[in-house]
Order: C-alpha cells, then structure tokens, then sequence
C-alpha cells in the first residue's frame, strides 16, 4: 500500500512539474494563461505597426457606385403566330392562331433624368412590350422613342415616379488603348444575375466589319475590351474612370457564345450623333452626297506623299448634292470639314451624321493641287426615294440583292455616264444603302454581263438567272463592267 501512495505522489509531483513548464513557455510567448487574459484586446494587438494602406479602396468603387443605380434591366415581349411543333401544330391544323409570347433580355442605362435610357436596337427589335426594371426592383413599361439598326442603337422612355440618377455621355474619340473601363449589365438574367460589374483595358478601337446579329449594323468604328461582356450585357454602359460613359455594350465574339475576353461596344459618339434625331423623330435622318469613296491606296499616298490617312472618289452620281459642287471621281479628300479623316467608312460615317442642308467644306487633292470646295449635304432618305420612284426609273426589275437593274440603252446609260457594251448586258439603277450589293461597292451605272455563268445580254437573261438563284446562300460571282469602263469580276453574297 505504502508504494502505491509513493506513486501517486510522484505523478501529482511531475503533473505540477510540467504545468510549471507550460506557465513559463507560455509568457515567453506572450500567450494568455487564464481565462482573464482572453477578455484583454491588447493581447490581440500586433506587435508591430502595420505598413498596409489605410484605404485599400480601387478607383472601380466610385464609378460603380455613381453608375450601378442608372443601369436598367431590359425584358422585351413579342408575340409569334406560332411556336414550336407539338402542341402548336394542334392549333394550326384547325386554323387556329395561337399567340406564343417570347421574351429577350438586355440592359439599358439612363441618360436623362426624365426617363430617357440608351440601349442596343437589337435588345428591342420587333418588340411589342418593353419592360425596365431598376435598381430598386420596380418595374416600367417603357416607349420605344426610336430606333436606328444602322448603329445598333435604340432609346426607350419611362415616366418614373421619383427622381432617377443618370450617366453622363463621355467622349469615346478621347479613349487610349489600356485605359480602364468598367462594364456594367444584366449577363444571364435568367439567373439573376443583374448590375454586375466587370473590368478591363480597351484592348483596340475602330474595329470594322464584324458580322453581328443579322448583319444591318452598316456603321461600325467598335471599342474592343477584356472586360467580360456576355449574352445579356447588351445595351448596358461602358464607363471611364470618370463615371462617364464612352461605349454602349454590344456584343462579343465567342465559338462557345459566352465570354472570353473580346468584346465590343459602340462609341458613344455615335450616339451623340444619332440621339437627338432619335428623340425628336423616331428615326435618323442621314446625310448624302451621293459619291462612292475607297481608302487611297498606300502607292498612290505614297507617290503623291500624302501623309496620313485619306478616300478617294471613285464615283459621282448625276444630279447629287457632290456633282453640283463640281467633285470629280479621283478627287482625294483629305479633310472633311476641317476635320482629318481616318478612312473611307469615316467619311461615310460623317456625311451621314451630317445635318441635312448645312454647307461645309472638303479639303482636296486634284490632278496634285490643293483645293477646297463647299458642298451642301442632301437628304438620303429623300435621294433613295427618288432613286426609287417608278417615274425616274421606269424599266427597273424588282429589288435583288439590294439593286434594281433596267435594259441597258443609250439613253439611259447617258443618264449614269457610261456606254452600254455592244454584246448587251443589264444596268444597275438603284442600289439599297447596306444591301449586299452596296456592300461590294456595286453602284450605279455599273453594268451586268454574267452572273453564275449565266451570260447577260437581256432582261429576260437576267429574270432566268435571279429566278435559279434565288434561294442561294453562297456568295454569287458577278461580271460587271465598272463606271470607268473596266471589266471586273466581283462576288455578292446573299444577306440572310
């Protein structure tokens, strides 16, 4: 019994022992070593003064937070006759219509504080009923103001109840390449993902024939970024470190239809231009002059040593607002209204923007002579009209491919300034601005001689020929002769 004691003795005796030691490493490591010490803060405290930033806030936070609340939520309703095989097929056998309603989503933001809001033409087109959902949750029909599929811009029009917040337009000429941007929109609503917020650096700007949606967008000069834009964003802003906006989200260019880094926005300068007239007539009334232009090639600036950017005019239309000015075709045009031009989309971009009757000066080139001359911009719309009309062009076929076409005869072909071939052919009389014809510089006054092998002498060639192709989808080879006589082969391929 008396060794049992002497153990337990002995383990209380090396319990304490190693309590002692516990106490003595503990306030060595200045660790709290009883219940007490627990509730002092200064045993929390760091040892040391910490050399982070007091402020660990990005510049992103202030945009956001002057931007987020004049972002909207766009849902467009728009009902077909009929949906999808099934269910509906049912209805159509006994002739019945049965409405389906189909629902597409995208952004907006606020421009005005009396309810106007910027967003994509696509994001509303065909609809019948636009809703706007802000940033509080409540919900608006909104008006569609107007529209110009030519930009891929549209403006829509609440009445708010309270006061709303806006984003002023900035300036998308003065954006750099690697400046920071921030995107902000609606991307996969379906899974309510609204206002989010994306950054990045503008990757390029005035990027050119891309191929969007169904194709109309006839002007294009696209800011690039990195900052993630996906299906839903569009319509939503683009915005400087100033809280401004330079860009309208558009659309980005991915195999798998999500993002990957390259997306693309308007620049908000095109809605400088376009808005007003969007506001006050629904529509965007563009300027002509009635002169097809190509860039001057870099042999020929070289030759003459232009330095710089400058369009060549490679054709004059009878009776335009350019030949009563006395413009001639090879004249070079290096500055547009005092201002330098970047190319010949450029200088299509600033006739259309033009205010319609106002006089302005082009800077030329002429047979190696400055020159400048005054022109008055004219009225597209109303020239297309006239183009058109059944008593200036009595014998035009009916619109293919975005032209018109007549017998070619001597009369008529004086009109345009050129010979009609011995051998036949067909001429162009009218061609529909954005069409594909228009698109491959097909113009006025150019002849047909062959399409898809189909020799042209006549009319009634050129009828049989549109009749076997009309349903092609592939592009359609072309032999024509220019306005300046020469023989050249050109390919068109169908809008779809």
């Amino acid at each position: 019994m008396f060794g049992a004691k002497r153990r337990v003795v002995s383990s209380l005796l090396f319990a304490l022992l190693f309590m002692l030691v516990g106490i003595i490493i503990a306030s060595m490591l200045d660790l709290p070593t009883s219940p007490v010490a627990k509730n002092r803060p200064d045993i929390l405290e760091p040892s040391q003064t910490s050399t982070r930033p007091e402020d660990f806030s990005t510049p992103f936070i202030n945009v956001v937070a002057a931007a987020r609340d004049a972002v909207v939520n766009i849902m467009a309703e728009s009902e077909n006759s009929y949906g999808e095989a099934g269910r509906d097929e049912f209805f159509r056998f006994f002739g019945l219509n049965h409405p389906r309603t189909q629902r597409s989503y995208g952004s907006g933001f606020i421009f005005r504080d009396d309810g106007y809001i910027l967003t994509n033409n696509h994001v509303i087109a065909g609809a019948d009923k636009v809703w706007v959902a802000l940033s509080d949750e409540e919900k608006y029909i909104a008006t569609v103001v107007g529209s110009d599929p030519e930009t891929d811009l549209a403006v829509l029009r609440m009445t708010p109840r309270d006061d709303l917040p806006v984003i002023p337009f900035g300036h998308s000429e003065e954006l750099q390449i690697g400046e920071w941007v921030v995107a902000i929109g609606n991307p996969f609503p379906e899974q309510g993902l609204d206002r989010t917020v994306t950054a990045g650096v503008v990757s390029a700007k005035g990027r050119k024939n891309l191929r969007f949606s169904d194709g109309s967008v006839l002007y294009q000069n696209y800011i690039q970024t990195d900052a993630s834009i996906n299906p839903g964003n569009s319509g939503g802003p683009l915005l400087n470190l100033k809280g401004e906006a330079i860009g309208v989200n558009a659309a980005i260019s991915s195999p798998t239809g999500s993002s990957v880094g390259i997306g693309f926005a308007i620049p908000i300068d095109f809605a400088r231009a376009v808005v007003p007239d969007l506001i006050e007539h629904g529509r965007v009334s563009r300027g002509w002059l009635g002169v097809n232009v190509i860039d001057l090639p870099k042999d020929m600036a070289d030759e003459l040593k232009i330095d710089g950017p400058a369009v060549v005019l490679d054709q004059i239309l009878r009776g335009s607002p350019a030949a009563e000015a006395g413009l001639r075709p090879r004249d070079i045009v290096v500055k547009y209204d005092g201002k330098r031009l970047k190319d010949a989309d450029d200088f299509r971009f600033q006739v259309a923007t033009s205010p319609i009757n106002r006089s302005l000066n082009l800077d030329l080139l002429r047979d190696g002579k400055q020159i400048s001359l005054p022109v008055t911009i004219g009225d597209r719309t109303q020239a297309t009209q006239v183009m058109q009309s059944p008593r200036q062009m009595p014998y035009s076929e009916d619109t293919w491919l975005g032209m018109q076409v007549s017998e070619c005869n001597s009369d008529l072909a004086g009109r345009f300034g050129v010979d009609c071939p011995p051998s036949g052919g067909v001429l162009v009389v009218n061609v529909v601005p954005g069409s594909a014809a228009y698109n491959r510089n097909i113009v006025p006054g150019v002849i047909i001689m062959e399409i898809d092998k189909y020799e042209i002498k006549s009319l009634n060639d050129y009828r049989d020929a549109v009749a076997n192709l009309k349903d092609h989808d592939k592009s359609i080879s072309f032999i024509i002769y220019d306005t300046e006589g020469n023989l050249r082969w050109v390919g068109i391929k169908p809008t779809p």
